[in-house]
């Protein structure tokens, strides 16, 4: 199976937007390093809460698809969608459900199980050992998250979605400090239900904070008709945060695409949210909201870790997605919402762009060519005075000098020829060791540099690891210094082997080898490590049998500079060999 992931590396999703935090660069880092064998095409089931005409689920259906489709045939990847939204709490419906999956699942199983949202997570705790026995599940989109569900589940990991109240609580005082009332908008069923109760803790204990002037209010019994009457008659001291409905009291269906706007539209005051897909551009002002299509790639890294070899127990729960401010510019406007209140970070959605703004790419371009053409111009006006003022001499010495000009040029061409060929050679002499092929320490060291310091800009992972070939010295006593260097140039193809392509390897002098693991955290570099130990034991060198070697491994760390890391791994080096050989040893 190909390399293993790094874990700890996929909670920096990478930058889709400013307010995602390192997630889509280091994902698409480690999508790279993933190398499944041509034999192995794993077969993937994302099982959906929703219908993919809901904003949400499109969007997180995407984000799935985008990280896998690299390492996962395209017809190994099956979606499926459960509906939810319109068929809640309704138990025929989900036996239905179940028994269709048995039945279209059967004799193409899946090799592991994604779920979006709260419903697919559910039902996979329910069902999920009937349908799919034993099957990794990665969760995703879980709104209110229960440990205690999980208990005797091994097989079970993924990320919460979590909410965000308290944050858009929070952002709502800053934007409108003069607020006396919160109205949190929610159900009696399923995710809204279960998002009620966590606002109902808050509301209890909202009386000890700092903000008892204001008021928080939960609303969740209520047909549509009443809710836009009552958001109607607002004052202008109250703001509105959606939680989750999905039905009204009378069972009504609350669709995001036709009843938000009704109900924004009619509300007299700013209506909040935290869920950005749904909700930017039908008449929500905005909030501290999360990116679905994110958080779908997110879960699909962690499916694809674990389906290289990565065991589910090694992957914690992670505990809630990115939640980042973003708001609607034509409801900040209605609503008189003063720009200089809103966080440093926040996203303006739908703002209005000045012609140079909308086309300043198309404007530069077109400036510099104006500027290229006008310098060009004027060099040829210079060009062709000159040449008017010199022509006649020119005529009369050209035959000789172009004679001259040719004889020199072909000289120097000739002998730019030779010093470029020795400066590379001169080059290549002074960064490869010449016996196995590999940088030198020289090329180490520089490169070392611009990894460390790259690693510290964008707050990346880097490891690095010194090996020593075990008892190298016996090698050369008992076979002689010719078996020996065998033995080292062997040993540098194994490392080569064992390596990912982005990873890089040096021979550090004598015995000892240098490992540079760019964009890798102390859990993964271990794994890459102990795969070189196990390379190892499965080698065999001429004359000498099997060699082993003992590894240091170290990783950046924000204090580290590149002699203070260096240091660490050479000591963890010396430690692993004090303590028998044969191993990595970490730190």
């Amino acid at each position: 199976m190909g390399a293993l992931l790094n874990i700890e590396c996929i909670h920096f999703w990478s930058r889709v937007g400013s307010y995602m935090k390192p997630i889509v660069f280091l994902a698409l880092v480690m999508l790279s390093a993933i190398a499944f064998s041509e034999a192995y095409n794993p077969r993937v089931l994302l099982l959906n809460s929703y219908h993919p005409q809901y904003a949400w689920t499109d969007q997180l259906t995407d984000g799935v698809v985008e990280a896998l489709i690299t390492s996962v045939p395209q017809e190994n990847i099956h979606v499926e969608y459960m509906d939810s939204r319109r068929f809640v709490d309704d138990e025929k419906y989900s036996e239905s459900i179940s028994r269709l999956l048995q039945y279209k699942y059967q004799k193409y199983r899946p090799d592991i199980i994604i779920t979006g949202d709260d419903h697919a997570y559910h039902f996979m705790l329910d069902h999920g050992q009937t349908l799919f026995p034993n099957k990794p599940v990665v969760f995703s989109g879980v709104n209110v998250f229960d440990p205690t569900t999980l208990m005797g589940r091994k097989n079970f990991t993924g990320i919460q979605e979590g909410m965000e109240i308290e944050g858009n609580i929070e952002l709502i005082m800053q934007l409108q400090p003069n607020v006396k009332r919160i109205v949190m908008l929610g159900d009696t069923t399923g995710l809204g239900l279960r998002m009620v109760r966590h606002a109902r803790q808050l509301q209890l204990s909202w009386s000890e904070t700092d903000h008892k002037h204001v008021d928080l209010e939960i609303w969740d019994r209520f047909s549509l008709e009443e809710l836009y009457q009552k958001v109607s008659v607002l004052p202008k001291d109250t703001a509105v945060l959606m939680l989750a409905i999905h039905k009204d009291k009378l069972g009504r269906y609350f669709s995001f695409e036709k009843e938000l706007p009704r109900l924004t539209d009619k509300s007299s005051v700013p209506v909040y949210g935290m869920w950005g897909a749904l909700m930017i551009g039908h008449g929500v002002i905005g909030g501290m909201m999360n990116d679905p299509r994110e958080h779908g790639k997110a879960a699909a890294y962690l499916a694809l870790a674990i389906l290289s070899g990565v065991p589910v127990t090694d992957i914690h729960v992670r505990d809630k997605a990115e939640y980042a401010p973003v708001f609607d510019y034509d409801v900040l406007k209605k609503f008189a919402i003063p720009f200089s209140r809103l966080p440093n970070s926040s996203r303006i959605l739908n703002q209005p762009r000045s012609i140079y703004t909308e086309y300043r790419a198309e404007i530069t371009v077109i400036a510099l060519f104006m500027l290229v053409l006008v310098i060009i111009i004027n060099l040829l006006l210079i060009n062709i005075r000159k040449r008017s003022q010199i022509k006649k001499q020119l005529d009369a010495m050209n035959q000789e000098l172009e004679a001259r000009v040719k004889a020199r040029t072909e000289d120097l061409n000739t002998r730019n020829s030779e010093l470029e060929d020795a400066r590379k050679r001169m080059e290549e002499l002074a960064h490869t060791d010449p016996l196995t092929g590999l940088g030198n320490r020289r090329a180490g060291l520089e490169d070392l540099h611009g990894f460390v310091n790259r690693a510290k800009r964008e707050g990346q992972a880097f490891s690095l690891a010194i090996i020593d070939i075990d008892y190298f010295k016996k090698v050369n006593d008992q076979y002689g210094h010719h078996v020996g260097d065998e033995v080292l140039v062997g040993f540098g193809q194994v490392l080569r082997r064992a390596l990912r392509p982005s990873d890089r390897v040096y021979r550090w002098g004598g015995e000892e080898f240098l490992v540079v693991l760019p964009y890798t955290d102390m859990q993964f570099a271990s794994a890459v490590c102990n795969r070189i130990v196990k390379s190892l034991h499965d080698q065999t060198f001429d004359q000498v049998g099997t060699v082993t070697a003992s590894i240091g491994v170290a990783s950046l760390t924000h204090d580290d500079s590149l002699d203070t890391l260096l240091t660490r791994a050479d000591g963890l080096l010396y430690k692993a060999k004090n303590n028998g050989r044969d191993q990595v040893m970490m730190g």
